[in-house]
């Protein structure tokens, strides 16, 4: 049971309001920092679940994330503040609060079929998110040596927007710097995979240019405001993935610049070596589309969205779904542990007609559940007043049945 509850005070600075996001792990709690006079500040507190705090897997997590986060500045990356241990033993990370709402919120908040998402916000939020990927790439160490991070779970609820127009990247917890490699399990790709990169699936490591498709991933369904990769399961959405079949942006879309969509289809090239060569190139093809465009797309014309989008998801009191998330592991349900033990699964031929018993016996599921794509049925009765992101976590292995 949790300890914590709203007016407790957490090291001695840190007021906790209200919960703001719970997951199977952790929950992030809207929080104010309290200093000396009338200081204060808003924060987002996140709080190992007790029942998680005596797993040393979980508290080795919440300490990796802390540490890789505190290794980024950069105004397109939510900043860690502090972390600790209170006085029961209880671990807290402290990050900036951005009032606003995720990037997925946003998309849906444009009734699909009704109201297109406009495309030069999409373009520039693509910017900014490429910005600061190329700064966790291209991260140098204090004394000097090149150690970069990989996001490893680009997505839509990993992207936050601020009724102020900024665009943060949100959620390091699976991201892995060189330097500690040690701490992901081999032959495993963490991670949600309708956002995933065709080379992780066959076994390669996750590098920029994953993390590049999957900006692509992102930015091709805001634009289109469908899924790309879908299945009714993770074995579905991961064939899916494999196969690459991938619709034309144009075809979807006439009012979209060609060299927009060249861009975004660039970024989603099955081979890693035909994408852009790094972030800041991606950045750069997105920015000098937006510069041939006559209206303005800065901050202003993007906080003044995100607070109209907003309104129209009734979400105007409390922007819960804007804040960090609660889970440094997958919290999604197209979020999987998925162990590469089988590769071999993925040079299956599946048609359109297959289903997924037709995969061959020697390989089993053990754990799957329906995704929920942008629109489903469900997202629309749920809409945001959803017991907020509850943890629907999927964590499989692809394993070898015995004979």
């Amino acid at each position: 049971m949790s300890r914590d509850k709203p007016g407790k005070i957490i090291a001695g600075r840190y007021e906790l309001l209200e919960p703001s996001g719970e997951g199977g792990m952790a929950v992030v709690w809207r929080a104010k920092l309290i200093g000396a006079g009338n200081f204060a500040r808003p924060v987002a507190v996140k709080r190992i679940h007790a029942a998680k705090g005596a797993d040393s897997h979980f508290v080795s997590l919440f300490e990796e994330e802390a540490r890789v986060g505190a290794g980024l500045q950069h105004p397109n990356i939510v900043q860690i503040i502090d972390f600790g241990v209170d006085d029961v033993g209880d671990y807290f990370l402290v990050m900036e609060w951005i009032e606003g709402l995720d990037f997925h919120h946003w998309v849906r908040s444009f009734p699909r079929g009704m109201e297109v998402t406009p495309w030069p916000l999409v373009t520039a939020i693509g910017v900014e998110v490429c910005r600061g990927l190329g700064a966790a790439h291209e991260r140098v160490t204090e004394d000097g040596q090149v150690s970069p991070i990989i996001h490893r779970d680009v997505s839509p609820s990993n992207i936050l927007l601020g009724t102020n127009g900024t665009v943060k990247v949100t959620d390091f917890g699976l991201a892995r710097a060189m330097d500690r490699a040690s701490m992901t399990r081999p032959n495993v790709i963490k991670g949600k995979l309708a956002y995933c990169a065709p080379e992780l699936i066959t076994g390669a490591k996750a590098g920029p240019p994953s993390d590049l498709f999957a900006v692509g991933v992102v930015m091709w369904e805001a634009l289109a405001q469908q899924r790309l990769f879908t299945g009714k399961n993770d074995l579905e959405i991961l064939l899916s993935v494999r196969k690459g079949e991938i619709q034309r942006l144009d075809e979807l879309r006439s009012d979209l610049p060609a060299a927009l969509v060249m861009a975004i289809h660039t970024a989603l090239e099955p081979e890693p070596a035909n994408r852009f060569e790094n972030a800041k190139s991606m950045a750069r093809a997105f920015s000098s589309i937006l510069h041939q465009h006559t209206e303005p797309v800065d901050a202003e014309p993007l906080g003044r969205s995100v607070r109209a989008a907003l309104e129209r998801l009734g979400m105007v009191k409390q922007a819960k779904a804007s804040r960090p998330s609660a889970d440094p592991a997958p919290a999604d349900p197209s979020s999987v542990d998925l162990s590469l033990s089988d590769v071999e699964i993925m040079d299956v031929h599946v048609s359109v007609q297959d289903s997924v018993q037709d995969v061959p016996a020697p390989i089993s599921v053990q754990k799957s559940e329906p995704l929920r794509g942008l629109w489903s049925d469900e997202d629309e009765k749920a809409l945001p007043d959803e017991k907020e992101l509850p943890d629907k976590s999927a964590s499989f292995e692809l394993v070898r049945k015995k004979p």
